[in-house]
């Protein structure tokens, strides 16, 4: 199912598009990876200028607290271009409406959702578990019992996270919170170890391979669900998947260099396998799971 529903919607998306717009726009996209790391980049300059300001000998209360302030919103600004803020968002409005409106048939908006969740499935580590919930979800709403599918939405909304996005972001928020609570209680030193540790979640988005691995895998993915329908389609996918690589790996920390590099080969011997058109589902699925084990 998950696989004829994907390459369904690139077959519709190739065959109604313009001549020039082929390339299929869902999942994560180079707009959205620029935004992420242009909110992060601010986010991280502001914990800097709140970390410098508590290392004065006379602490400017208002200044740190301000520069706190100021990281936190831009690290919610950065969140809002995740692939995962849309389908939270719309769970939220989806549990609201049924606590609103109990007797209503909900079928048609967990179809959407499903469609949508779909789009996205390629960031997901857990898209199987989460599938086979909006399957017991959509049977449920069905048969009228909706107040169990809402309790099942609250736990498919917090299985939405994107790993190499999500969970540095929400790392560093959770951080850059209890820095402003330890400031309030007037613990400075407390306040700057948390600042501190907030810098490396911050720095690997904003300038080392998170959002590049994360780009990599969704081209990957493009790659493998648009191979049987458009050989030239997917080959260009792999390009990109080459170049994304080829950047995580220029700006990777140390620790990740070997495994990024290993990464890199294998995606490099794919491309070489589109010459012979001897590329197979097994072939994207080994260089993917690899991503995931990072």
């Amino acid at each position: 199912m998950k696989k004829f529903l994907l390459v369904f919607l690139i077959f519709v998306n190739i065959v109604f598009a313009r001549p020039d717009k082929t390339i299929i726009n869902e999942g994560l996209t180079e707009s959205q990876v620029y935004n992420i790391k242009l909110y992060t980049i601010r986010a991280l300059n502001l914990s800097l200028d709140a970390y410098t300001a508590l290392s004065q000998r006379v602490v400017n209360h208002s200044k740190v607290k301000d520069y706190l302030n100021g990281a936190l919103f831009f690290l919610n600004e950065a969140s809002q271009y995740s692939p995962g803020y849309f389908i939270r968002r719309q769970i939220e409005s989806l549990i609201k409406r049924i606590k609103l409106y109990p007797n209503e048939n909900y079928t048609t908006d967990i179809r959407v959702l499903m469609v949508n969740i779909e789009e996205i499935s390629g960031d997901l580590d857990n898209y199987q578990l989460i599938n086979e919930k909006l399957q017991e979800i959509y049977e449920n709403v069905k048969k009228g019992k909706n107040k169990d599918a809402k309790d099942l939405l609250q736990e498919v909304q917090n299985m939405i996270s994107v790993a190499n996005i999500d969970e540095p972001l929400d790392e560093a928020k959770n951080l850059i919170v209890t820095a402003e609570e330890h400031l309030r209680a007037g613990k400075y030193h407390k306040s700057k170890q948390a600042i501190e540790l907030a810098l490396t979640p911050l720095i690997a988005i904003s300038t080392r391979e998170n959002l590049y691995i994360a780009l990599t895998r969704e081209y990957l993915v493009k790659a493998k669900y648009s191979y049987e329908v458009d050989y030239s389609l997917s080959k260009s996918y792999i390009q990109s998947a080459v170049y994304s690589i080829n950047k995580a790996y220029w700006v990777s920390s140390e620790e990740s260099r070997e495994q990024i590099n290993q990464i890199r080969k294998k995606i490099n011997e794919l491309y070489k396998k589109y010459d012979n058109y001897s590329v197979t589902e097994k072939d994207f699925e080994d260089i993917i799971n690899l991503i995931k084990s990072l």
